[in-house]
C-alpha cells in the first residue's frame, strides 16, 4: 500500500498564496516593478489596502497552520481560512474599483488606471487559491 503524502493540494495552494503576497502584484513588466501585499502591510499605505492584505496573508498563514494542527472542533477551519484569504483579496480589488467600473470590465479599467499589467505575485496568488479550493474539495476536512 502506498504511503500517504503529508503534502496536500490545499497546503500547496495556501503556500503559493503566501509566496505570492511577497511578490509584485502589479508591474509594468511581467517580473519587475510593482508593490507586494507585504509592502502594503508594512508600509504607510491606506487602510483599505492594508486591511485587505492582512486578511489575505493572515488567512493563508492560518490555513497552513491548520494543516499541521488537529482541532477537536468540527468547524471547517481550513475552509474558513481559505474564504478569509479570498475575501481579503476581493476587498483589496473592490476597494480600488468604483461600482460602475466593477460591472463594465473591471480588469480592463484597472489596467488602464494603473498603467500596468498583473504581476507574478497576483498570478501566483490566484493559482494558489484555485489549487487550495481543489485541495479542500478533494479532502473536505
Amino acid at each position: 500500500m502506498a504511503k500517504k503524502s503529508n503534502l496536500s493540494l490545499y497546503l500547496i495552494g495556501m503556500a503559493l498564496v503566501v509566496i505570492g503576497c511577497f511578490l509584485p502584484l502589479t508591474a509594468s513588466k511581467f517580473f519587475g516593478g510593482g508593490s507586494s501585499a507585504f509592502n502594503a502591510i508594512t508600509g504607510s499605505t491606506g487602510g483599505d489596502l492594508k486591511a485587505g492584505s492582512i486578511l489575505a496573508l493572515g488567512g493563508a498563514i492560518a490555513g497552513i497552520a491548520f494543516c499541521f494542527v488537529s482541532l477537536k472542533s468540527k468547524l471547517p477551519v481550513k475552509l474558513i481560512s481559505l474564504v478569509v484569504s479570498i475575501i481579503g483579496g476581493l476587498y483589496v480589488w473592490i476597494s480600488y474599483m468604483n461600482g460602475g467600473a466593477l460591472f463594465q470590465g473591471a480588469v480592463k479599467f484597472g489596467l488602464k488606471i494603473t498603467g500596468s499589467k498583473p504581476g507574478i505575485g497576483l498570478i501566483v496568488i490566484l493559482a494558489g487559491w484555485v489549487i487550495a479550493v481543489l485541495g479542500w474539495l478533494k479532502t473536505r476536512d
